[in-house]
Parts: structure tokens; C-alpha cells; sequence
């Protein structure tokens, strides 16, 4: 009974973050094309098979709250590094796990952070129609009336995959190196970075 209520409350944490994380995607969607932010992935049908993934059997998986599962293995081996804090320190880099879910039936997203059960932080990676777009992210109960949304410029980004398409319950292998500078709402750039390997399963949202 406890863990089905356990299951439940992640459920209900996921169905009113998901939205939030991705709604200004989608609001930016024109600005995106227009940009040409969206760029093509790389596909290697033998990536699964890279000695990284043999590792991460051995290591325990990093959850964000509420999650429970002791049967998973660790999913990210992705060094993520921003300088919003300036205490920030390095050894949290591998600090992150990976999950992922169609975004409107027609977008997958893959998530790579953490989260605390009252925000999180981390990147998204939104794939469409063969081209992939990622964009760090940075949500807190604590919302501001009125506050503009952090601006962010995509410097370089690389990805790769197991395959082209995927469906619910697929499992997904894949490598990403990307660098992005965001302005934030008082005008402060922030530096996002991510590298590395990183696997999960497309969960139904």
C-alpha cells in the first residue's frame, strides 16, 4: 500500500512538472525554426554496447524524490555543470538520473537532472521529426509575479542515439555534448554544460 502511494505522489509530482518545464518550449516554438535551433542527431545502433553502460550496471541509480525503484540501474553517466550558484561544486557534476516521456504525442523528451519535490534542475533534450533541441532548465516553488523567462543561446550541441524513432517503452541509448549561455531574468549569464552517456526507458506520461 505505501508504495503504491509512493508511485502515486511521483506520478502526480511528474504531471505538474512536466507541463511547466516544457510549456515555454512550446510557446518558443516559431522562435525556434526561425533560429534554426533544431539541429539533426547522429544515430548508432551499437552505441549500447559501449563499455560506459557495463559500468553503470555496477553503480546505483541516482533518484529524485519521491521515485522508488530499487530494480533500476544507474541511467546517467552525464557530467552537467552550470555556474549559477557560485559555490557550485564539481563533484555534484554526475549528481543526475535520466528519464523520458513523449511531450503532445509527437515530441520526446529526455530529461537529465534531479529533482528535490519542490523543484529541480538540469537539461532537457526535446526530439522531433529527426532533429533534437536542448535547453537547460531551472524550476523552485517559489514563483515570482511577472517575472520574465531566462534567455538562452545555444553555443553547440551534439547527440546521438540508438535509433531514429521511438515509442512507449523503448529503450534509449544515447551521448550528448552541448554548451549553452543563458541571460537570466536580472540580466546574468549563466553557463550550461553537459557530456556524456546516458540510457533510459520512454515512459507514458
Amino acid at each position: 500500500m505505501k508504495k503504491e502511494l509512493t508511485k502515486t505522489y511521483f506520478n502526480i509530482l511528474v504531471i505538474l512538472l512536466v507541463p511547466f518545464l516544457f510549456s515555454h518550449c512550446k510557446q518558443k516554438d516559431t522562435e525556434l525554426k526561425t533560429t534554426k535551433k533544431w539541429e539533426n542527431f547522429n544515430v548508432d545502433n551499437k552505441i549500447s554496447e559501449n563499455e560506459i553502460f557495463k559500468k553503470l550496471d555496477n553503480e546505483k541509480e541516482i533518484f529524485s524524490a519521491l521515485e522508488k525503484d530499487t530494480l533500476m540501474k544507474k541511467s546517467s553517466a552525464v557530467s552537467y555543470i552550470n555556474n549559477r550558484n557560485e559555490d557550485y561544486d564539481m563533484k555534484y557534476s554526475n549528481f543526475n538520473n535520466c528519464r523520458s516521456y513523449f511531450w503532445k504525442k509527437d515530441t520526446l523528451s529526455i530529461n537529465i537532472g534531479i529533482g528535490n519535490g519542490f523543484g529541480g534542475h538540469g537539461f532537457i533534450i526535446l526530439v522531433k521529426n529527426g532533429k533534437f533541441y536542448t535547453e537547460p532548465y531551472y524550476s523552485t516553488d517559489v514563483v515570482t509575479e511577472g517575472e520574465k523567462e531566462s534567455v538562452y543561446k545555444i553555443i553547440y550541441q551534439k547527440l546521438t542515439l540508438n535509433h531514429s524513432n521511438f515509442k512507449i517503452g523503448d529503450s534509449i541509448y544515447g551521448k550528448i555534448d552541448f554548451k549553452s549561455i543563458e541571460t537570466d531574468n536580472q540580466n546574468k549569464t549563466i553557463n550550461h554544460t553537459g557530456v556524456g552517456y546516458f540510457r533510459t526507458k520512454v515512459k507514458e506520461l
